[in-house]
């Protein structure tokens, strides 16, 4: 029991101190560039939501079509040489959601050329695509 209350008390007291080493914050945040300046000095792509939806949407279809593969509801998991799945359909949409979540991967780490800039502010969302031919 002293080992748990140990391992639960010394995260415990590092976030609480974390912030008191922290320094004087409006100074640090004076210094930082603006978010456009800091995104266009970088060179990150902007779709990077895409990518992040893509990996949680490719791991979490691939993770339940995993699981209602194998899992024969007895208790324990299917063993080799054992080939029924019990839950098909469920394991075929998954798979079917770990496809997308692939698509969003690949879209989002490609620069999207022909994709509108879409910026979400206070009370409105505005959607802007330059046409040139």
């Amino acid at each position: 029991m002293r080992i748990h209350r140990t391992l639960f008390v010394i995260p415990l007291v590092l976030a609480l101190a974390t912030p008191a080493v922290a320094g004087d914050l409006r100074a640090e945040a004076a210094k930082t560039p603006p978010p456009q300046a800091a995104e266009a000095a970088s060179g990150k792509s902007k779709h990077r939501p895409a990518t992040w939806a893509g990996v949680g949407l490719f791991a979490g279809g691939m993770a339940v079509a995993l699981h209602s593969f194998i899992n024969n509801k007895n208790g324990s998991y299917a063993e080799f040489g054992e080939a029924n799945a019990v839950n098909k359909k469920l394991g075929a949409a998954s798979i079917g959601a770990a496809f997308a979540g692939g698509v969003l991967i690949f879209v989002g780490t490609r620069k999207a050329k022909f994709a509108p800039d879409v910026k979400a502010g206070m009370g409105e969302v505005t959607v802007s695509k330059q046409l040139s031919w």
